[in-house]
Order: structure tokens, then C-alpha cells, then sequence
């Protein structure tokens, strides 16, 4: 009898303990997916533009810091929440093993303090409103996580203004068109003594950083050698000067490509987002970036110069590598090549890659070479250590301030002028122009506190310029003006003062910003642009693939790829989920395996699908193509329906759609 009630007992409870366990998923999926949104909102100037074009480009050369500040912020805190909770309700709810009456069984905690305090004790009540509130604890606790989780949705939703795109990308727009100025359809003339280049970005480098007497936002000025190196160089502040002047990134420029793509060819990186239906682009599997437009790289090229590009990470990482071997032939000197040739030693990482102590070292040593060659010399230096969420604080760094960030300001401040400082002392800086400029504002929330009204800006300043501007007054621009400007500076003559969508501001033409207005080209920019399209001639990703009928005997589902349409595809991942054949954690059963090179560019890949328990449902069968080690396109999506016993007999199967329609043959 006692057997039986215990029996009847474990069946009621079944119920309620799978509920339970529904219920934990949902909360730790809520808090970190809440805690995600959160993280994203922190991030002041992280836009949906940024989010989309780095999402679907490979991650190589990413600072594993990154991936630990979402991790920091996001899932230990929801970790933390969660196993309180989890506490909580193991104690409220006490050791319900079974039967208190049983042998070797331990009673409730309820029962325990019921007994102590005898019949009709008040003793009882604290067990009640323990029985009560284990009961209440963890469904509470699951809709709080579910509303704190959809109120962070709706803050990002609108911060992000996924409204406004979506309903902007459904508009088509001619204005990019209609603006543009082709470097092709107008003369450039050269000085007869070709001008070396340095341009030198600066990584998240503002305006906002200085005081508020220089133009900036803070009481400290935490850039003072670069506020005194504008008053020395050219910011088109006008004569009067005092306060800072710099360019303001439109939309699409306001990521590092971005931000270098706008100042060397005139142009914000809009490209197409949803090119093979399956929400990605296929910039990653590119033999080139934006072929069908001029750039400064092959202007320069076309004249004879020596084009480098010095990082101290990853050039691969968001197309760099791409394109400044599209447009000008760039040699690249990056985190890759001092880590082969011996420079850095053996496994040494930091930050992105390697400091910008380094990356001053290097470029030094560069420019001297450079120097020597004979030939006119473009390079191109990127910083990092000012890099958000913190920026990297490296030896040379001094713990003036209480923030990581402002600390690593201050020292690239000291930095960069220390190597301009050089610069001056060597003899081939007369016949070189040097443009500093931020690749974009900074991303951190270390400019929270900006007022509604002010307009951040990058920090620029062009020193030694071969010219002085027809305009001496205060001019509005942004970093696509830097494209002219950069070639005027180096004593071209630009017919119509115009290239791409920049001006040159040493001309008296005005700027497509005092024409227009930042607000109204940002509205322009966010419809679509069949013509940027055409100029990015994104080549679609294409593969023959063979899906062979279902093993019946063996469980196996396999297919073949050949043919594909892109040499930098290096391999496939490739997914196979069956919907509703529950694992033992109550989800879905997915399986990710590689796929192998049968023979060169033929590759296979094949399951042996469980069948330890009957099955009716849909399978999905994912390819995804690998770029330099990275999951990149989708190339394709296949179903099957399913139909089996337990162990896989009584098979009928047949290849669906997604909603399981059959297939027509």
C-alpha cells in the first residue's frame, strides 16, 4: 500500500518538476539575454549599422577582452541572480524526497517544524509561508526576468532605431548618386615633386576628450599635446582658433572600416545586408571590395607611390585586409607579420595584438626603409590601445585618473606626439604631409555626460600640408572630406574641389554638411541605394549541391558540395537539427560537424541520426562556408520529414520544405 501511494505520488510530481525545469530555462535565458540588451545599451554610440557589418564578417583578429566585457557584464551577473534563486528555492521547498513515513526518509522541512511546535502550534505558520513562497518564488521571479528581459528589447529596439531602418531600407534614395563626384571624370595634377603621406588613425580618438575651453566636454583636457598640436597644424578652425575643430561621421562610417573607408574614398561603407536571403552579406567571400570606385590607394598607386598599412592587430579583421589590396596594393604590416618575421616574441599577445609602443617602434623602422627607396611613400597607421570598452594601459601608461579609458587617452596622447616629435627631426619630413585623424568617435560611454546639443567630432589635423586654405574661417565637414582634402594636402590641384562625396577644404567649395546638414544626409543615407549596390558588385556565393536520399538502413543523411563559386571558401561547418527529437536537456537535437575535402574543392559531409526514440518531425540540413578559419555564408537550407519507430524501423520519409510541404519533383 505504502508502495503504491509513493508510486501515485511520483506521478503527480513528474508533472510539476518538468514544469520547474521549463521554468529555470526560461529564467537564465531571460536574465542573459536581458543582461545582453543591457550590455548593448551601455555601449553610447554602438549602432545598428556597426552591429550588422561586423556580425557578418569573420572575427579574426577580435581582442578576446571584448568577448570577456559581454561575458563580465552579461552572463556572470545572470549566473549570480539565477543560483540565488535556485538557493532560495531548494531551501523553501525542503528535502521533498518522498514520503516523510518511510523508511530512512527525512520529512519535509515543513512537517519537521509542524511536529516540533505540535497539533495547532504556531509553529506551523512559518512552515506555511515557507510551503508559500516556495511555490510562488521561482514563477515570480521567471516573469520578472521575462519583463525586465522584454523592457530591455524595447530600450535597445529604440535606441538602436531598428524601427527607422526598417521602414528607411524600404525607401530607395539617388542622393549617394546624385552627389557623388567620380575621381575618374576629373583631373587630379601632381605636383611635379611628389609629397610623401603619413596618415595616422587614431583609434576612437575625439575632440570630446579636451577641456571644455578647447572645444571639448570634460574639466581635464586629457589630450593636451594633441589640443597644442592643432594650433600648430591646420583644423579649419579659422584664424581666431582656441577651440578644436574636427570632422563628424556620418552614417555607415561610424566603425574602424567605416571610418577608414570614408577617408579614402569619399563614401560611407553601405552595403547590402540580406544579399542571400539568409540575413548576411558576402563581403567575406569577396576576390575584391568595391572594384567599380577610385579610392585614394589607387590614385596613389597610379602615381608611383609606395602604399603600406601598419596595424597592431589583424588586418583581416572587417575587410581591411580586402580592401586595401583592392585599392592600392597595400603591403600590410600587421600583428600576423611581426608575429612570423621574428619581431614580436613567440605567443606574445595583447589587446588586439600587439601595443602601440610597438606600433610607433615599428613604424620608425618603417619609414626609414621607406625613406631610402627613392620612390614617394603612403603609410597608413592605425592605433589601438585606445580601443573601447577600457582601452589597453601598457607600461609606458600612468595611473593619473580613475578610469582605464582616460588613462589610455592620456598616454596616446603622449604617444603620438612623442612620434610626430620624431617625425620633425628627420630629413624627409619637409616633403611629407601628415594627416592625424580618429578613424570614429569613440564607442565607450566615457562621453556620456556630452551635452544633448553638442556635436562629437573626430579628432583631425593635417601638418605640413603643401597649402593654406582659400577659406580661413570655421568649416563643418566630415570624414569623407578627408579623401580631397588628403590629396590637396599633398599639393594636388582637384578640379571642382570635389572627389566621392568629400571636399577639399583648402578650395572654397562648400561641404555636402554646410550644404545639407548632417541630420538630412544621415536620412538620405539610411534608404536604400541601388547604386552603392552596383558599386559594391557583390558577387553571390554559389556551390552545387547534391542531397542524397535518406539511409534507412544506416540513419544516415548525407550531401555533396562541388562547384563553389568563391576560392576563399576553405572548408564547410555544417548543421543538422531535428525539431522535436528532445536531448535529455528538453532541446532540440543539433549536431555541428565539418565537413571533408573528398578530393580538392568536393566536400561531404553525413550523420547518422539517433534513433533510441520514435521520431516525426522535420530535419534541417545547414551548410556554412569557412573563411580563414571563420563560419561565414550560409550557402544553402535543406529539409527532410521524418518518420520512425524507436530504433529506427517503420521508416517513410520524404525532402520538404521548411514547413514541411513536400517537395515537388
Amino acid at each position: 500500500m505504502q508502495g503504491e501511494e509513493e508510486r501515485t505520488e511520483n506521478r503527480v510530481r513528474r508533472p510539476g518538476r518538468a514544469a520547474e525545469v521549463i521554468l529555470f530555462l526560461i529564467l537564465i535565458l531571460t536574465l542573459v539575454t536581458g543582461r545582453i540588451f543591457q550590455w548593448m545599451m551601455s555601449q553610447v554610440s554602438l549602432n545598428l549599422d556597426e552591429i550588422l557589418y561586423t556580425l557578418k564578417h569573420p572575427v579574426d583578429g577580435t581582442d578576446p577582452g571584448f568577448y570577456w566585457s559581454i561575458i563580465r557584464f552579461s552572463v556572470l551577473p545572470a549566473a549570480a541572480v539565477f543560483f540565488v534563486i535556485l538557493t532560495l528555492q531548494h531551501f523553501l521547498r525542503g528535502r521533498e524526497g518522498g514520503s516523510a513515513s518511510g523508511p530512512g526518509r527525512k520529512k519535509p522541512i515543513e512537517q519537521e517544524l509542524t511536529v516540533a511546535g505540535g497539533a495547532g502550534s504556531s509553529a506551523g505558520h512559518p512552515a506555511r509561508w515557507r510551503r508559500m513562497l516556495g511555490k510562488w518564488l521561482l514563477p515570480v521571479c521567471t516573469a520578472g526576468a521575462v519583463i525586465f528581459c522584454a523592457v530591455s528589447a524595447w530600450q535597445v529596439w529604440t535606441k538602436l532605431g531598428i524601427s527607422e531602418y526598417l521602414r528607411n531600407s524600404r525607401q530607395a534614395s539617388t542622393w549617394i548618386e546624385d552627389q557623388y563626384v567620380d575621381p575618374e571624370d576629373v583631373s587630379i595634377v601632381f605636383p611635379e615633386k611628389k609629397r610623401n603621406l603619413i596618415y595616422l588613425y587614431l583609434e576612437s580618438m575625439e575632440v570630446s576628450f579636451s577641456d571644455l575651453s578647447s572645444g571639448g566636454i570634460f574639466e581635464e583636457n586629457y589630450i593636451p599635446n594633441l589640443t597644442k598640436l592643432s594650433g600648430q597644424a591646420q583644423d579649419f578652425s579659422g584664424p581666431e582658433g582656441g577651440k578644436l575643430n574636427g570632422a563628424s561621421s556620418w552614417k555607415y562610417t561610424t566603425w574602424t572600416m567605416g571610418g577608414m573607408f570614408a577617408a579614402t574614398s569619399g563614401l560611407p561603407l553601405k552595403i547590402p545586408i540580406e544579399s542571400d536571403g539568409f540575413d548576411t552579406n558576402y563581403m567575406s567571400t569577396q576576390d575584391t571590395f568595391f572594384p567599380n570606385i577610385t579610392t585614394l590607394g589607387d590614385i596613389l598607386q597610379e602615381e608611383g607611390y609606395e602604399n603600406d598599412l601598419l596595424i597592431g592587430s589583424d588586418a583581416t579583421f572587417g575587410g581591411r585586409r580586402l580592401y586595401f589590396s583592392t585599392h592600392g596594393a597595400y603591403e600590410f604590416y600587421d600583428y600576423n607579420h611581426y608575429a612570423e618575421d621574428g619581431s614580436l616574441p613567440s605567443g606574445y599577445k595583447v589587446f588586439w595584438g600587439f601595443e602601440d609602443e610597438k606600433l610607433f617602434g615599428f613604424a620608425k623602422k618603417r619609414l626609414d626603409s621607406l625613406s631610402k627607396s627613392g620612390k614617394p611613400f603612403n603609410l597608413t597607421m592605425l592605433t589601438v590601445d585606445t580601443h573601447y570598452p577600457d582601452g589597453y594601459t601598457c607600461r609606458l601608461c600612468e595611473d593619473t585618473y580613475g578610469s582605464s579609458y582616460a588613462n589610455a587617452i592620456a598616454c596616446s596622447d603622449r604617444q603620438v606626439s612623442a612620434f610626430l616629435d620624431w617625425c620633425r627631426e628627420q630629413e624627409w619630413y619637409e616633403d611629407t604631409a601628415i594627416v592625424v585623424s580618429g578613424d570614429h568617435p569613440t564607442m565607450a560611454s566615457f562621453c556620456d555626460g556630452a551635452p544633448d546639443d553638442y556635436v562629437r567630432k573626430v579628432y583631425t589635423a593635417y601638418l605640413n600640408p603643401a597649402k593654406e586654405p582659400v577659406r580661413n574661417e570655421w568649416r563643418e565637414y566630415a570624414t569623407v572630406d578627408n579623401f580631397p582634402t588628403t590629396l590637396s594636402a599633398l599639393g594636388c590641384e582637384i578640379e571642382g574641389g570635389r572627389l566621392g562625396l568629400g571636399t577639399d577644404l583648402f578650395s572654397g567649395e562648400d561641404t555636402l554638411t554646410e550644404m545639407t546638414g548632417r541630420t538630412q544626409i544621415d536620412q538620405e543615407l539610411s534608404k536604400s541605394s541601388l547604386w552603392m549596390q552596383k558599386q559594391a558588385n557583390v558577387e553571390p556565393l554559389t556551390g552545387d549541391i547534391t542531397y542524397d536520399p535518406y539511409d534507412e538502413e544506416n540513419h544516415v543523411l548525407s550531401f555533396t558540395i562541388r562547384n563553389v563559386s568563391s576560392d576563399k571558401v576553405d572548408g564547410f561547418r555544417c548543421c543538422m537539427k531535428m525539431y522535436g527529437y528532445r536531448t535529455s536537456s528538453g532541446k532540440d537535437y543539433i549536431k555541428w560537424i565539418s565537413a571533408e575535402e573528398i578530393e580538392p574543392g568536393v566536400w561531404r559531409a553525413q550523420w547518422t541520426l539517433p534513433v533510441d526514440q520514435a521520431y516525426e518531425g522535420i530535419v534541417k540540413l545547414q551548410p556554412t562556408c569557412m573563411v580563414d578559419g571563420a563560419r561565414s555564408n550560409v550557402l544553402d537550407l535543406h529539409f527532410y520529414h521524418l518518420k520512425y519507430d524507436a530504433g529506427g524501423g517503420n521508416c517513410e520519409w520524404y525532402e520538404c520544405d521548411s514547413k514541411g510541404r513536400a517537395l515537388k519533383s
